[in-house]
């Protein structure tokens, strides 16, 4: 399994078998979008707690890809 991703388990044990971002993934996210914010505008902690609907879009989109909810062309 990935570094990022894991199926979700509830607290009773129930375990889903759709694929999400876990802890891990979830803080590398937020810290790469608010990377490419603060490298864009040239200011240090520019994006900070600022980037939540961003990040989420990302997630909505990642879960999609990994979950094979979407098509993606890989080339080759």
């Amino acid at each position: 399994m990935s570094i990022y991703f894991d199926n979700y388990i509830d607290d009773g044990g129930k375990r889903d078998e759709k694929l999400t971002l876990n802890s891990n993934g979830f803080a590398c996210l937020t810290d790469d979008v608010e990377e490419l914010v603060e490298k864009y505008t040239g200011i240090e902690d520019s994006a900070f707690m600022e980037c939540s609907k961003i990040r989420e879009d990302i997630m909505n989109l990642i879960h999609s890809i990994i979950n094979k909810e979407i098509e993606v062309e890989v080339e080759k």
